[in-house]
């Protein structure tokens, strides 16, 4: 006689997990996503729309009349063209929306781009390199809904920031007092809908690419890609042998679409439109049909054996940060050279302009502006500072990850103090931004020596971005001590992007000049030109020292959180 056991289903408890923790909370991959990314989302939506507010009233204010507005257009076309590379194409700009366009319009779609690659490089590669992405996809949930729902999460992180741009356009419409200032819905839906494709693009870029190459690599090339295609798109008109290049981005294509300024190319949408989704399906299907976290070794040097991460948590600070230091460096370094490249051009522009070298000179009184260091004090300076405090809180993001990611509970474990674990992962940090600074001054003497002249002058000029990246840096972890590592990077990065708003809003409004000092970057001087301010010096080297030193002695103090 035989029985046949037969097993039975265990009961599996059910619990309806409400509507609005789904949506935004840890109910959903997409809920826990989208609560992920509400301090990014606040910083690229509001401040880079209080940006558009502010700008915007100070120009309504300034150029009150026809005459003023007619003389706005005529200076801005008088500058001459190899000045004008980083900038929108003159369209329009005696109107509101035409000089919004013109002079801020190309600089927003950087940051989200910026954002967009942070963060889509590193929603599945990163967690799967942590390890945390092992336990979601260990539940029912198959692995092309998580990868789904984490880019939606973004996606919709993406669309509120971008609406929150929307509406600040909307109002910015109704500060018209000239013919031709109103902005309509419409131009700004328009400008709206390019910024969202031209960021999500990047990031589908960084996204499929991760899922192959992991997060470091994802993060070169998308870079790479979206920074090169920036400044080929913004020099092919000044040199026709750019644009073959520069046609192959996604800036290339919507070139000719300049909404605020009142003209539209919505066909040029439609190839970014469908890369973004071609790349984003060959990132979803890579992640379902790998393994998770394996990823394709590119053929790269090895680090020397001291950068390794296994002497301390200085040294493992310094090697996990320094291949985005690398990229960082290379990227800014490019840029200078470039530019720096470019100054026998700016020169013989500069020659042809008269009248607009007797305005600089007005303004920069006793400096010989028609030189490679004035040229880069013009353009590349004020650019390249928030570059390199976006730098500083990518790296100070890669330190406060052992917190938030739950492995400093480990390293706590062993006789490693809480100070120190602060004090030496600030070393790393600073160590990693010397190299930055380091290759962006390798660049800058490149390009000067192509052009000729003085060459050491715009070289150490370069060290004001490394300054400035250092107190960023002792911003964000003095804010990560404090609060939680999980603020250190934000903190970082918004300080960076406040800054770049009061000096461009201080001076445009007018504003006392208590208000312009609390702009780190107004307190330089001209250190392209030679001309170094002291206190600006001063104030860098103490918020870093400063916020490493607040940030270890709050961590001492409080509890770890994740």
């Amino acid at each position: 006689m035989t029985s046949d056991v037969q097993r039975r289903p265990a009961a599996v408890a059910t619990s309806s997990v409400p509507l609005a923790r789904r949506i935004y909370g840890l109910g959903s991959v997409f809920g826990k996503t989208l609560r992920d990314s509400r301090r990014a989302t606040i910083v690229v939506g509001v401040v880079l729309g209080l940006v558009l507010v502010g700008v915007s009233k100070a120009i309504v204010s300034e150029f009150a009349t026809p005459a003023s507005r007619q003389q706005l257009g005529d200076l801005i076309r008088a500058v001459p063209p190899i000045l004008q590379g980083f900038a929108g194409k003159p369209v329009n700009v005696e109107t509101l929306g035409g000089y919004l366009q013109y002079k801020y319009g190309v600089f927003i779609p950087i940051v989200g781009s910026l954002w967009s690659i942070l963060a889509l490089s590193g929603t599945l590669a990163a967690e799967a390199r942590r390890g945390s992405l092992d336990f979601v996809a260990s539940t029912p949930m198959a692995r092309r809904r998580i990868a789904l729902e984490k880019l939606f999460g973004h996606v919709a992180s993406m669309t509120i920031a971008v609406v929150v741009i929307f509406l600040s356009l909307a109002l910015i419409g109704t500060f018209a007092v000239l013919p031709g200032d109103a902005i309509s819905v419409g131009a700004a839906a328009g400008y709206a809908v390019w910024l969202a494709l031209l960021a999500l693009a990047a990031g589908s870029l960084a996204f499929a690419i991760a899922q192959f190459l992991g997060r470091g690599a994802a993060l070169a090339i998308a870079g790479a890609v979206t920074f090169g295609g920036f400044v080929l798109n913004g020099y092919q008109a000044v040199i026709p042998g750019l644009a073959p290049v520069a046609d192959l981005t996604w800036f290339g294509w919507t070139s000719n679409h300049i909404p605020l300024a009142g003209v539209n190319d919505w066909p040029s949408l439609v190839p970014v439109a469908v890369v973004t989704v071609v790349l984003v399906a060959i990132g979803v299907e890579a992640f379902v049909r790998r393994d998770i976290g394996a990823t394709s070794a590119v053929p790269t040097p090895s680090l020397p054996r001291a950068l390794v991460g296994l002497r301390g948590p200085a040294a493992r600070t310094i090697g996990n940060g320094l291949p985005a230091a690398l990229a960082w460096g290379v990227g800014i370094g490019f840029f200078g050279l470039i530019l720096a490249g470019s100054g026998t051009s700016f020169v013989e522009q500069l020659g042809k302009s008269p009248d607009f070298r007797r305005l600089l000179s007005d303004f920069f009184p006793g400096v010989d502006i028609g030189s490679v260091g004035g040229f880069l004090q013009l353009v590349f300076l004020e650019f390249g500072l928030a570059l390199a405090g976006l730098a500083a809180a990518t790296l100070v993001s890669g330190w406060a990850s052992d917190e938030i990611s739950g492995r400093l509970e480990l390293l706590l474990a062993t006789p490693l103090a809480r100070r120190r674990w602060v004090v030496a992962g600030g070393f790393g940090v600073f160590v990693d931004i010397l190299v930055i600074t380091a290759i962006a001054m390798i660049g800058i003497a490149i390009g000067a020596t192509i052009t000729g002249g003085d060459i050491a002058t715009p070289v150490v000029g370069t060290l004001s971005m490394g300054l400035f990246a250092l107190a960023m840096a002792g911003i964000g972890i003095a804010v990560g001590g404090v609060f939680g590592s999980g603020f250190a990077a934000p903190a970082a990065a918004l300080a960076t992007i406040l800054t770049w708003f009061i000096d461009i809003i201080a001076p445009a409004f007018k504003l006392p000049d208590i208000v312009h000092e609390l702009a780190l970057s107004a307190h330089y001087g001209l250190p392209m030109l030679g001309r170094w301010d002291a206190a600006g010096i001063v104030a860098s080297l103490v918020l870093a020292a400063g916020g490493v030193a607040l940030g270890a002695w709050a961590f001492s103090r409080r509890d770890l959180r994740s």
